[in-house]
């Protein structure tokens, strides 16, 4: 047995010897491939983010921290650039050239908005087809909007904007305590006089969620409402303007649509302050709220008011379907409606109104900006004119209001702001309205007075000096210097 064991391999022993070593061979080889998948699958899906493992950067793909209204100033002809910061934009990047994947993900549009004052970057665009990729898919918890009505296809989707500060119910100021200001306005208000410049630089001060802490605090106090006391301690113009700065954004639009449809007659002009331009976020908040405080529908309220094409353009306003902004710009839906616009003025006899209040409720601001650079580029016509010359009245007006707004909001705020002091007499209710609202957006006020100068030749403050008096004329001026 030991001469067995000591003996030459049987045979074939070299040749199964041979096929262990291939096998030892292939399973080491076998990691390389391996190895090497990861790094063609970063490269196929590096317009998502990083592979699993990577570390990721923070609010990558998250929805705007801040859905606030910018104020840039406008953007030159020719460009298809998404406008910087206009309601909540997100900032801009270079737009890819060809077919190439979106740019890494420090570089990523889908980043909160930043306040930038400055005049937009200059961006040069490829042909239209080459110009976007595919959007990344909306994070988890985010609704996608639905498809548009309509001959566009405009698919791309982004993530869902959240809401604008002060549009959260009850949201009040962390690192705010009201408990000074409460007893300030109380002693303001004690007895038969009310101190006015008291109440007015208490107020005035305070941002949306540091005025929801205030009111809070002040009814867990009294037991009464701080809108109610303002009412009761002071009169006229003052008086508006005190309770729409308590109220806050989202309970003062709730206020205005009701003040717009109450009575005889409609107040057009406050229902497109309150209801035009608004996110879908935004919007949502103004109808849960409105219900909760009037035990009816906004949009049947709304309804009983207006008729015809007028009435459809605020039904789909009010509906919160508008392509989200983080969604970009498609550029055949561009072309799609480019085209529709045309046939539904232009091209046909008479006007289908309805089409054209679809094409500027439905889509993002971005795309707004875009249809009017290509329409006029195609037709030799601007927007504006065309909506002159195809409509009158209130329509034209808020159409007018939605396309100047994306052009140059400054520049719209500070003509509407003259337009309530142009002329005999002035609109004292509307002219506080209309400063009160920029002033809860950051920046805004600043952009305004500078676009008013550049306008007019003239100062703001002095000119609201000039048409005001009184404690009015000490809140209004309080606001504007803030």
């Amino acid at each position: 047995m030991a001469d067995h064991q000591s003996g030459p391999p049987p045979a074939g022993a070299d040749q199964q010897q041979q096929q262990q070593q291939q096998q030892q061979q292939q399973q080491w080889g076998q990691p390389q491939q391996q190895w090497g998948q990861p790094q063609q699958q970063w490269g196929q899906q590096q317009q998502w983010g990083p592979p699993q493992g990577y570390p990721q950067q923070p609010q990558q793909w998250g929805p705007p921290q801040d859905q606030q209204r910018g104020y840039p100033p406008p953007q030159q002809q020719g460009q298809w650039s998404q406008p910087q910061q206009q309601w909540g934009a997100p900032p801009q990047g270079p737009p890819p050239q060809g077919y190439q994947q979106y740019p890494p993900p420090q570089q990523q549009q889908w980043g909160p908005p930043q306040q930038q004052w400055g005049p937009p970057q200059q961006q040069q665009w490829g042909p239209p087809q080459q110009q976007w990729g595919a959007p990344p898919p909306p994070q988890s918890g985010y609704q996608a909007p639905p498809p548009q009505a309509g001959p566009s296809t405009q698919t791309f989707t982004g993530p869902a904007a959240a809401p604008s500060v002060g549009f959260v119910a009850n949201q009040t100021a962390p690192n705010y305590n009201p408990t000074n200001d409460v007893e300030t306005i109380r002693k303001a208000c004690k007895g038969f006089n009310t101190d006015e410049k008291a109440l007015i630089a208490t107020i005035v001060k305070l941002d949306p969620l540091q005025i929801e802490s205030l009111n809070q605090k002040y009814t867990a106090d009294t037991k009464k409402q701080l809108a109610s006391l303002i009412e009761d301690k002071t009169r006229g113009n003052l008086e508006d303007g005190l309770c729409a700065l308590v109220r806050g954004p989202l309970n003062f639009y709730v206020w205005l649509v009701d003040r717009a449809t109450k009575g005889i007659g409609t107040k057009e002009t406050f229902l497109d302050l309150a209801l035009l331009g608004r996110s879908n976020a935004d919007m949502n908040a103004i109808k849960t709220a409105f219900r909760a405080k009037y035990s009816r529908k906004m949009e049947t309220v709304v309804a009983d008011d207006l008729s015809g094409a007028e009435l459809r353009m605020f039904e789909m306003a009010i509906s919160a379907t508008r392509v989200e902004e983080s969604a970009g710009v498609n550029p055949a839906t561009v072309t799609a409606e480019v085209k529709a616009l045309h046939a539904a003025t232009e091209g046909r006899v008479g006007t289908n109104e309805t089409e054209v209040s679809r094409i500027f409720i439905k889509s993002n601001d971005a795309t707004i900006l875009a249809i009017a650079t290509e329409y006029e580029r195609t037709y030799h016509q601007s927007v504006e004119s065309l909506i002159k010359s195809e409509f009158s009245g209130h329509q034209k007006e808020a159409l007018l209001f939605i396309l100047r707004g994306v052009q140059d909001k400054a520049k719209r705020d500070a003509e509407l702001i003259e337009g309530t002091m142009k002329g005999i007499g002035t609109r004292n209710e509307e002219l506080a309205f209309r400063l009160i609202t920029a002033h809860w957006i950051p920046g805004a006020i600043p952009a305004i007075k500078a676009s008013y100068n550049k306008t007019y030749g003239k100062d703001l403050v002095a000119r609201v000096r000039d048409e005001t008096g009184g404690d009015f004329e000490r809140l209004l001026v309080a606001i504007l210097n803030k």
